[in-house]
């Protein structure tokens, strides 16, 4: 999976992100708090109020429940969001179109709207950073000689419906 997400033509923080996840070595709350690093107020999460755990923050949170259903209706494909398609990334024998790539886009994306938020950045949703994600893979892969057929799923994703 790691040589796979190497080969992913997306930024490198977003490969620095899932080699985290896929160690399980992601600094969530709770897991700072193992690790007896100063976490301030509580280990919860703040929409929540459920301790901060990986499979929380991609899974169970009602912003990644939402945005994955989104994404879903977007790419008119049902992927299953659990801790090992998080971690692994699996893909399907016969599909032309790396729905790998969409789910790291999109775990990243969470990811990087959470943090927002815990640093005390302007808050930006899950959508914009993915929509973000999106035009910058689709920029690298439009300007291909032969751009792939799976493209206007991207465009799909750049264009993604308010939610």
């Amino acid at each position: 999976v790691l040589k796979r997400v190497r080969r992913m033509c997306i930024q490198a923080a977003a490969k620095t992100f899932f080699f985290k996840l896929h160690t399980a070595t992601l600094p969530v709350k709770t897991f700072l708090n193992d690790k007896e690093i100063f976490v301030p107020w509580n280990v919860n999460c703040r929409l929540c109020n459920v301790p901060e755990t990986i499979d929380h923050c991609f899974i169970l949170c009602r912003d990644a429940m939402f945005f994955w259903d989104i994404l879903q209706r977007t790419l008119k494909k049902d992927i299953e969001i659990t801790p090992y398609t998080i971690r692994f990334l699996p893909v399907g024998k016969n599909s032309v179109v790396p729905y790998d790539l969409f789910v790291l886009m999109g775990l990243f994306s969470l990811w990087k709207s959470r943090m927002m938020d815990r640093h005390a950045e302007p808050p930006r949703s899950s959508k914009s950073v993915f929509r973000e994600q999106c035009a910058l893979v689709r920029s690298v892969y439009a300007a291909r000689e032969e751009p792939p057929s799976w493209l206007p799923c991207l465009d799909a994703c750049v264009c993604l419906p308010a939610f």
